[in-house]
């Protein structure tokens, strides 16, 4: 699936996600080319489980001192094909 960082921005806007930077208190943004995925994790101590689930999130940075605000991909409206389901097609 293709990001668009504009459209991204529109549906954080449409969504009340445009305040303020939290750690500075700047108004301009820019949202990250691409996205990433949070590995989820049912036991902290086990480490890093290659393979496991994971959250796609795409970035919001602030333009005046780089704080980095991810948001969920899905919460956003996007529709996120698992793995599962594609090698299933």
């Amino acid at each position: 699936m293709k990001l668009d960082q504009d459209e991204i921005a529109k549906i954080l806007y449409e969504k009340g996600a445009s305040k303020n930077c939290h750690r500075c208190g700047n108004d301009q943004f820019s949202v990250l080319k691409g996205s990433s995925n949070l590995q989820m994790h049912k036991d902290i101590q086990k480490g890093l489980i290659v393979g496991g689930p994971t959250v796609p999130v795409i970035h919001v940075v602030c333009s005046n001192c780089g704080a980095i605000t991810s948001h969920a991909l899905g919460a956003l409206g996007f529709e996120l094909e698992s793995e599962e389901s594609k090698s299933n097609d």
